[in-house]
């Protein structure tokens, strides 16, 4: 089969996954095309692909999940028996049921599902936890992974004999509460709206940039990242209370997992 393009479709509000699944992108021989959602859209997007397409799926995993936000984007995102890749960034604890679920719900929407992995990353929160990672020789592992994926779509005329099988539970562990609410100092805040323009979940409002909805918010601490006047953190307490628990879980030396 001819392939047309390939499409990216991908969530990444600290910018780790993008670098991850454009590095894949790099190393597969068709023009691409990128969805990005990880500005938040009211309106979620249509995206309808055809079956000589290829599609790139990447998230973050949070608490050993898809994010829910992203599964929500997904509901709109079908295909027709469209071949499909999976990566999904973990920050060096465990990726859980995230690839699986986000395997189900690709190919309950007209995917097919030819290779998959997992690649540890630095930590959202502890940036401490695989600093820098994914590092050099990461991006030679996540490089390779994109070579096998462009010998297969090279290779294979029909993909209806593939089976990939990726760890996982069903039913998938119950999503976990998050704790760390990042919050503005009302003096140092400007009011300068760039939390707001970049917050993933829409949680900060652009009329009223000082506040959160933290029904919304999804604490991927973009909000903090990006502020340059230092005017959003989280809790204290509660942070070293969350790094101390991570360290005694997450090892920094964690090594990809690839399924072909």
């Amino acid at each position: 089969m001819k392939m047309n393009e390939l499409k990216l479709v991908y969530f990444s509000p600290t910018g780790r996954t993008r670098k991850v699944i454009m590095e894949v992108a790099r190393n597969i021989d068709l023009k691409s095309v990128s969805h990005d959602f990880s500005v938040y859209k009211e309106k979620k997007p249509v995206l309808k692909f055809a079956e000589n397409d290829f599609v790139l799926f990447g998230i973050p995993v949070y608490g050993g999940r898809v994010p829910a936000l992203f599964a929500q984007y997904l509901q709109n995102v079908t295909g027709k028996n469209t071949p499909a890749a999976l990566i999904a960034t973990y920050g060096c604890r465990e990726y859980e049921d995230a690839l699986i679920e986000l395997k189900d719900l690709v190919e309950n929407n007209g995917f097919k599902v030819i290779g998959a992995a997992a690649f540890p990353a630095e930590h959202s929160i502890v940036e401490t936890i695989g600093a820098r990672r994914p590092n050099k020789a990461d991006m030679k592992v996540i490089a390779e992974y994109g070579v096998n994926l462009n010998r297969r779509l090279k290779k294979e005329d029909n993909f209806d004999n593939i089976d990939i099988h990726v760890p996982g539970n069903r039913p998938y562990r119950k999503y976990s509460k998050n704790m760390l609410f990042p919050k503005a100092d009302v003096n140092s805040c400007t009011e300068c709206k760039a939390c707001a323009r970049s917050c993933p979940a829409g949680a900060i409002s652009i009329k009223d940039p000082k506040t959160t909805d933290h029904k919304k918010c999804i604490g991927c601490l973009k909000c903090v990242r990006i502020c340059k006047q230092n005017a959003r953190s989280v809790n204290s307490l509660k942070y070293r209370i969350a790094e101390g628990k991570l360290k005694k879980v997450c090892q920094s030396d964690k090594a990809a997992e690839i399924f072909l």
